[in-house]
């Protein structure tokens, strides 16, 4: 990342390529942590710049 200010954009950028990612994923493509992209996911989604749709238990049978 260039600068801080630039995150939004990459975030972005990242999710036109793959709208599926997870904050995880996202975060590791930007050299972030989960918990700062889920920040930052957040602020988008009430700026209106993304939507947040999917919800998951920390104790799924999946993970």
């Amino acid at each position: 990342m260039d600068d801080w200010w630039s995150v939004d954009d990459e975030i972005l950028a990242c999710l036109a390529v793959n709208p599926y990612l997870t904050p995880a994923e996202l975060g590791h493509k930007l050299g972030m942590s989960e918990p700062a992209t889920s920040s930052l996911l957040a602020l988008l989604a009430a700026e209106g710049k993304v939507r947040l749709r999917t919800v998951e238990r920390a104790d799924s049978p999946d993970r």
